[in-house]
């Protein structure tokens, strides 16, 4: 295939899900999965650590993955929203069992909402069976920390020894950027992969997922150089200066999150007509 006709399909393609993601009105969608998700943090972070216990060989990788939480949400947000949401998830650990349900379902209702955005994209009306959603559901809720966690292990060495204050070389240095390029990666190619009621090809899947991680990544490169104009917030809000600018880096981490669902849906057609 010659370099133009390349080319040519590439923006073909890119065409496509800039109208597939306008036809899907997937700011709309973002603010729904803003607001649930909201609701849903403290179950998550919950289910999360609890799976993470009851495995020995990862219960000691908690503390990576609150560092590598509290360094990947919105710069000028992240240490207040994580204390507050590790404070919720450590009483949440006192309820009862009938609590500890609603929790769980509170976290289901996400994944659903989450799970009807992308099958409204993809534009498939058939639904899957309720045995399927939770098998589903329950593979995210379940291998995706464990397989986060494991996969967490060398990002941890590396931020050991930025808190130990020890001076990374260079290629260290772009190691810990392909680390968390890498976890970025999976994450999206966990939904883009399971989510859709159809057979999808990880090949495509993982294409999309790692321009989604990029974009991620500039996302958050974006937040960090606004950070002092951020910290401005705090003389309006005051303690609640937090929530303004999670709120705005969390609204566009979900339309990111759908960008890659529309290119993968894009993807996934184009690849069939071919």
């Amino acid at each position: 295939m010659h370099a133009t006709q390349i080319r040519s399909n590439a923006f073909d393609i890119l065409k496509k899900a800039v109208s597939r993601f306008n036809k899907s009105a997937v700011s709309q969608k973002a603010s729904q999965l803003t607001l649930a998700s909201l609701l849903a943090a403290v179950p998550i972070i919950t289910i999360i650590f609890g799976i993470l216990s009851l495995t020995p060989a990862l219960s000691s990788l908690e503390t990576t993955l609150i560092s590598f939480i509290e360094s990947n949400l919105a710069p000028g947000s992240s240490n207040e929203v994580i204390s507050y949401l590790l404070s919720f998830s450590d009483q949440a650990k006192n309820l009862s069992l009938a609590g500890f349900v609603t929790l769980l379902v509170t976290a289901l209702l996400l994944l659903n909402s989450f799970e009807n955005s992308v099958q409204a994209i993809w534009d498939i009306h058939q639904k899957r069976s309720i045995k399927d959603k939770l098998l589903t559901y329950w593979a995210i809720l379940t291998l995706g920390p464990i397989l986060l966690a494991a996969s967490l292990s060398l990002y941890g060495a590396l931020i050991s020894f930025q808190l130990a204050g020890i001076e990374l070389s260079h290629f260290t240095d772009k190691l810990f950027d392909f680390g968390k390029f890498a976890i970025y990666t999976f994450m999206l190619l966990l939904l883009n992969y399971l989510a859709p009621n159809t057979n999808t090809s990880i090949k495509l899947s993982l294409i999309c997922s790692a321009f989604g991680a990029s974009l991620l990544i500039l996302l958050n490169t974006i937040f960090a150089n606004f950070a002092q104009f951020f910290a401005n917030y705090q003389v309006i809000y005051g303690a609640f200066a937090a929530l303004p600018i999670f709120l705005v880096w969390l609204q566009a981490s979900w339309a990111i999150a759908l960008a890659t669902i529309c290119l993968n849906a894009t993807l996934h057609e184009w690849h069939e007509s071919q």
